[in-house]
């Protein structure tokens, strides 16, 4: 999609209620063929400096009904508050971005089909064949040339925005916009994280499982195996790590790296392949809670063993 901007509405001058009080803001409306854009700013956008940024989606249920399952609210209502506070600043509102481009109505049904037919993400975007994200940003680029913006400061963690406003000629640095990470929104930043390559500063499995199959690509009877400290961070890297050239002895050599002295708490261990029923016994002898493989789905009898190994 190549956007130009159409004649805006606007400019509507109105005085918004952030940080504890009323600072004036400029707004205005923009329709690039049925998708609608506002802009909302205060503060000089020319005053040779950066211009704080905000891309927003909208969002039915962070932004005004305030759920928890998502950051939507939490990242809109600091940008804002951060405008006002430092009197400068530019919020670009997608009217009709709700459900990452495919509509409120999407996302209605996004919420039933997880909740009433228990799919998962794969599952309920195949279902509405459609992308996790479909959002189009080349509306923000022709808002930014209209209002005469070249230099920003991205108030976000999505790195695909950052990627495509340098490729569109804006000088850009981007300060993290990151919320909380509690048991509601924690399904949402992780799916962000793992599958849209979003810049969120906490940890995910696919962060130690990921290298560790791009180590075993390209041969087949090789595998490895990761014991990880929870929260230790991949800069520190594994407590031990051991691997197979086809022996099936995975869980020996593992145990075998292990250092003389564990840490207290348990562990995480991370597999390229399947474990046999009987090395999960091991695994929970090394104090491993948690053994992650990278499979979606799980034969049953190994269900069961991990079950009986307490892990």
């Amino acid at each position: 999609m190549t956007a130009t901007a159409p004649r805006p509405d606007g400019p509507a001058h109105l005085p918004l209620r952030w940080a504890g009080g009323e600072t004036p803001f400029v707004l205005w409306h923009f329709d690039f063929d049925g998708e609608r854009w506002a802009a909302v700013h205060t503060g000089d956008l020319h005053d040779g400096t950066p211009v704080p940024l905000r891309i927003e989606s909208a969002c039915l249920f962070g932004h005004v009904l305030r759920s928890a399952q998502c950051d939507c609210g939490y990242q809109l209502d600091e940008a804002m508050h951060t405008f006002a506070r430092q009197g400068r600043g530019l919020l670009l509102y997608g009217i009709d971005q709700d459900a990452r481009g495919l509509g409120i109505a999407a996302h209605f049904a996004i919420y039933a089909m997880r909740q009433q037919e228990g799919l998962d993400t794969e599952a309920v975007y195949r279902r509405l064949d459609a992308p996790v994200d479909a959002r189009s940003y080349e509306p923000v680029a022709a808002i930014l040339r209209h209002l005469g913006v070249d230099s920003v400061r991205l108030l976000s963690n999505n790195r695909r925005r950052e990627t495509f406003l340098q490729e569109a000629g804006f000088t850009v640095e981007r300060a993290p916009l990151e919320a909380p990470l509690d048991v509601h929104n924690m399904s949402t930043l992780m799916l962000e994280k793992e599958d849209l390559d979003y810049a969120w500063s906490f940890e995910t499995h696919a962060d130690w499982l990921r290298p560790l199959q791009e180590s075993v690509l390209g041969s087949p009877g090789r595998s490895r195996a990761y014991a990880v400290v929870p929260g230790s961070g991949t800069a520190a890297g594994p407590l031990a790590a051991a691997e197979d050239d086809g022996e099936w002895r995975l869980a020996e050599a593992l145990a075998a790296a292990m250092p003389a002295e564990l840490p207290a708490g348990p562990l995480v261990v991370y597999l390229t392949d399947l474990p046999r029923t009987d090395e999960l016994a091991v695994y929970a002898g090394l104090g491993a809670a948690v053994v992650v493989v990278p499979f979606a789905e799980l034969p049953e009898p190994l269900r069961r063993a991990a079950a009986a190994a307490g892990v």
